[in-house]
């Protein structure tokens, strides 16, 4: 089951907590070993915020390119932003179905959850970034993904 934060984020405010993860020594790495993280969220917001570098993961799948935080200790990150005039909103997933992985990550979990609850205000179950809540009341529509 395991258990996750939901979260809204401006730009500024994505950055925030990407740097407090690398801070605690977590890297972001793609969901494929061959290709790296894109700067833009909106681009691809899932990765993972991972315990180990990249070099170290255990790729799968025919050709092994696949990565994922079930044969690695991560977090499942999907990535807030903002794409006028839509929040879209993001989270972080921690895991427990692999007992060992899930006791690696879970002290990484806790202190990214811990910050986030400092640092930004909660609506409902949701927490909402410094820059996002400008954003809303600039007009930004807070949205799960964005309409088709």
């Amino acid at each position: 089951m395991g258990s996750s934060v939901s979260f809204f984020c401006g730009p500024s405010d994505n950055k925030k907590l990407q740097d407090y993860a690398t801070s605690l020594g977590l890297y972001l790495v793609s969901t494929r070993i061959n290709e790296e993280v894109s700067l833009d969220p909106s681009l691809g917001p899932y990765c993972y915020l991972s315990l180990i570098p990249k070099s170290m993961l255990h790729p799968f799948g025919n050709p092994p390119v696949r990565v994922s935080s079930v044969l690695d200790p991560a977090l499942n990150f999907m990535r807030a932003y903002f794409q006028k005039p839509y929040l879209v909103l993001g989270d972080i997933q921690w895991t427990n179905d692999d007992s060992t992985l899930a006791k690696q990550t879970l002290p990484y979990y806790k202190k990214i959850v811990k910050w986030i609850r400092k640092e930004w205000g909660k609506n409902g179950d949701i927490y909402i970034g410094n820059e996002a809540k400008s954003l809303i009341t600039e007009g930004a529509e807070m949205v799960n993904f964005l309409p088709s």
